[in-house]
């Protein structure tokens, strides 16, 4: 898809989707702390905020809250509230609660995994009595960001899914892009490594699964088809729009080149590629005089 095909299809286009690191911010740390936003960031969520279009910010990181993340973003002068902020942890919530209901819930990670289990009044399993060696009955065990996860995590949560828990994990991207050097992923890492153990598979939840999608759309209260997705990832955020059918536009200031995009495969193929959000400003803002002017 060219420019000018890229810029009229945004006129379908009514709810936006920004990736965080790489994309609207480059930091040393999660979501944009000790870091800076990026070119164009400011300029491209005020815009799309002004069309009128729904909005939402997702991280595949699941270290800090929503409400943490909203914090961080506006010290960097970006206009996001904090229920525009989605993390793998809320779309595990979400799914959970629809999923298993008041079943118990073997939960790991921190605070950004487990509050909004927690504000939602979901049945967690008391944790130190899961390490401790008692039965968990758990139905789910939920694997998030968790970087004290040792022997005695694995062997709860091994004799959990053992029994006949499920096992999700919130994310399983390897790493994200910072400012000075690939930062690694630890979900994925972990759920890896529970998997050979217990022989049993794992499901993601976070970008690019069916579940963020699902939940993603209903918080732009959006088809998917009317979703713009965009992200520095083409292994998530390009593939999570040609999955969902959405427009997806890769931004070459994180993770992945306009050299990389040119092999991968075409699940993952982004509709356009640009240098930073300060080109999509520009095709945002072209396509809305194009609509004016035939209104007009």
């Amino acid at each position: 898809m060219n420019r000018t095909e890229f810029q009229a299809r945004l006129a379908d286009v009514r709810g936006v989707m920004f990736d965080i690191d790489g994309c609207l911010v480059l930091s040393d740390g999660p979501s944009g702390h000790g870091g800076n936003a990026l070119p164009g960031a400011r300029e491209a969520v005020d815009l799309v905020r002004s069309t009128g279009r729904t909005m939402a910010v997702f991280t595949n990181g699941s270290m800090q809250t929503p409400a943490q993340i909203g914090e961080s973003l506006r010290s960097h002068g970006l206009d996001v509230r904090d229920d525009e902020v989605l993390t793998p942890a809320v779309v595990a919530a979400e799914t959970m609660q629809a999923l298993y209901q008041d079943r118990p819930l073997l939960v790991f990670g921190g605070t950004g995994v487990r509050d909004d289990f927690e504000r939602r009044g979901l049945n967690l399993v008391d944790l130190d009595r899961a390490l401790a060696g008692e039965p968990t009955n758990a139905a789910a065990v939920v694997i998030g960001w968790d970087t004290a996860f040792g022997k005695e995590k694995i062997q709860a949560a091994a004799e959990a899914v053992l029994a006949g828990a499920e096992m999700y994990c919130t994310s399983d991207a390897p790493s994200f892009a910072s400012k000075q050097r690939l930062n690694v992923g630890v979900s994925g890492f972990i759920a890896a490594g529970l998997s050979h153990v217990t022989g049993r598979p794992y499901r993601v939840l976070g970008k690019p699964s069916q579940e963020a999608i699902t939940v993603l759309a209903h918080r732009l209260q959006v088809l998917p088809s009317q979703m713009l997705i965009i992200g520095d990832d083409l292994t998530l955020e390009c593939r999570m729009a040609r999955t969902a059918g959405a427009l997806g536009a890769l931004v070459t200031t994180g993770t992945h080149s306009a050299a990389d995009a040119a092999i991968t495969p075409q699940d993952q193929q982004p509709d356009l590629i640009v240098d930073s959000l300060d080109d999509l400003v520009e095709l945002f803002t072209l396509a809305s005089e194009d609509t004016t002017a035939r209104l007009g």
